[in-house]
């Protein structure tokens, strides 16, 4: 990281400065309550050091920002309070007449004449951004038919300064202090940044919230650079049918990596599209991709037997971490197709392959996840089965040859132990879909649907059939009492005892529900519980032991 300058400027000497907003920032958003925050604070701040002598001074905030061509500033933080600054001073340059100080926070001043350009002191280079509306309001342009927040909130500030103006008698003197109070009292703290990554990371760091800039605003700025100028308004439409296009820019990172057969550790994803070999300069191909993947989200057509991939697919979505995701994103890239007036769809051939590479990742991310419960036992092998897909090599012997005999062993252990961990939920799911009487086209589309983890046993003991409070504590998360079920029908049965809950199991899809209906009304016993956990881990350990890991 270079070297970084931080000094307090009054806003006078900030405006001396001229300052770009970049195109990956979003839209100025700012509300008339947080222009009103503003102005009362700064307003109390005036009456209360008004004296002329004092040497307090009223602290905006910092603003992130670089060097860029021109001798000119990128802001990388704090482009609302720049804007709506710009909007307070300028409504009072519109109420103060002749004040060339005021103007000159506004506008740039030629450098041999000293006069005012027509080049703004803060210029939008926002993508569907407000930049000529901001123009308007500078250039006394603006119409009484013009909305939005910028001539909203301009409009709050004539109106408060017309009332500020009357409660002081209309007095120009007064009127004077308040505004130097404003140029000279008022103090910004610019953090000048050598690089834009830097100016970025400091705004990480020093933004307790997060980044509200996301690494996907930054990648739209930098596609639209590449775009034909006659295709960047359907450019825009498509990006913003997008959901979460951060999610899938990660995806994305994936599969390019995936078809370099590049195995390595995963950098950053800004990183990785911002490097020198700038993967977004073919904004054709990176939006086809883009889209393709958004599509995989949405319905598709899955006529056929399409349960097994369903129900593995909703049981894969439990899954703690996200790197379940890569592989099966990278074959249905890779072999997918995409219309923009069809959609996703997957050739006929290739419905086995996806089933089959499913039930291997359920395997295998499952038992990583039971025996170990951490990120990087599934990492190295994530990556190897992403390129072994990407060019057609045998992905399903890369999952099974990172299993060992030992971790098989663990995870036996721990499945008769109950011990699940975060994985519960996940492995109810899969027990019920092992069941060998399920309907798995049924399941598939429950877990398409709402469902919840029904507890046979109430969740609040009463002294139900032969349990007292001590077995009912141990025995109640138990994989033999756990069963996927319809939501509607687990808000029905809430907190029953097994005879009054039959009535809601006998509609239901799940085979484990039905099977219920076979015990007695009384039969819910410590030994009955004990004896469907048993069946469900022989079915667990069944498919863990007997398919292709």
């Amino acid at each position: 990281m270079k070297a970084i300058n931080a000094t307090p400027k009054e806003v006078r000497k900030v405006f001396v400065d001229s300052y770009i907003i970049p195109d990956f920032q979003r839209r100025y958003s700012w509300e008339r309550e947080q222009c009103e925050t503003l102005w009362s604070d700064f307003a109390e701040f005036h009456e209360e050091n008004s004296g002329g002598s004092s040497e307090e001074k009223y602290f905006l905030g910092n603003i992130v920002i670089h060097a860029v061509e021109g001798g000119k500033y990128a802001v990388i933080d704090g482009q609302q309070r720049l804007t709506t600054l710009l909007l307070l001073i300028k409504a009072l340059h519109t109420r103060a007449g002749t004040v060339d100080a005021l103007g000159g926070c506004l506008r740039i001043k030629d450098k041999l004449t000293d006069k005012l350009t027509e080049e703004l002191r803060v210029h939008s280079e926002v993508i569907d951004s407000d930049a000529d509306m901001l123009k308007k309001i500078i250039f006394d342009e603006l119409e009484d038919t013009d909305t939005g927040n910028l001539a909203q909130n301009f409009r709050f500030y004539i109106d408060k300064i017309d009332e500020w103006r009357q409660e002081h008698g209309g007095d120009s003197g007064k009127f004077n202090a308040f505004i130097l109070t404003l140029l000279d009292k008022v103090v910004l703290l610019p953090i000048e940044c050598g690089s834009e990554d830097d100016a970025l990371t400091i705004f990480e760091t020093i933004n307790n919230r997060g980044m509200s800039l996301s690494d996907a605003d930054i990648f739209k700025a930098k596609l639209y650079h590449f775009v034909p100028k006659e295709k960047q308004t359907a450019f825009i439409e498509v990006w913003n049918r997008f959901e979460n296009p951060d999610r899938l820019f990660r995806i994305l990172m994936h599969i390019l990596r995936a078809d370099k057969k590049d195995t390595g550790k995963e950098i950053g994803l800004r990183a990785y599209f911002k490097s020198p070999e700038n993967p977004l300069a073919d904004w054709e191909r990176i939006m086809s991709s883009l889209k393709k993947i958004h599509s995989v989200d949405k319905r598709w057509d899955t006529s056929g037997n399409w349960g097994a991939v369903h129900s593995l697919w909703g049981i894969l979505g439990t899954y703690p971490n996200q790197y379940w995701n890569y592989p099966m994103y990278v074959f249905l890239h890779k072999y997918g197709g995409y219309s923009d007036r069809e959609g996703f769809s997957l050739p006929e051939g290739h419905h086995d392959a996806l089933e089959k590479l499913l039930t291997a990742m359920v395997q295998y991310y499952f038992l990583k996840g039971v025996v170990h419960n951490a990120v990087n036992t599934v990492r190295d092998t994530t990556f190897k089965a992403c390129a072994e897909i990407a060019g057609g090599g045998d992905y399903l012997a890369e999952f099974a040859a990172n299993v060992s005999a030992s971790e098989r062993s663990a995870l036996s252990t721990k499945l008769q132990g109950n011990q699940l961990g975060r994985y519960s939920r996940g492995l109810v799911l899969l027990s019920a879909y092992l069941n060998p009487d399920q309907d798995k086209e049924k399941f598939g589309e429950l877990l398409q649907e709402r469902y919840d983890i029904e507890h046979i046993l109430p969740r609040e003991w009463n002294h139900y059939d032969g349990w007292n409070e001590q077995t009912h504590k141990e025995h109640l998360n138990y994989l033999g009492n756990l069963m996927p079920l319809e939501r509607a029908k687990n808000i029905k049965a809430q907190n029953e005892y097994l005879r009054k809950k039959k009535e809601f199991y006998k509609t239901s899809v799940v085979q484990d529900a039905l099977d219920m209906l076979n015990v007695p009304d009384a039969g819910w016993t410590p030994r009955k519980l004990q004896e469907i956990h048993l069946k469900k881990v022989s079915r667990l350990q069944d498919f863990f032991d007997c398919h292709s890991v």
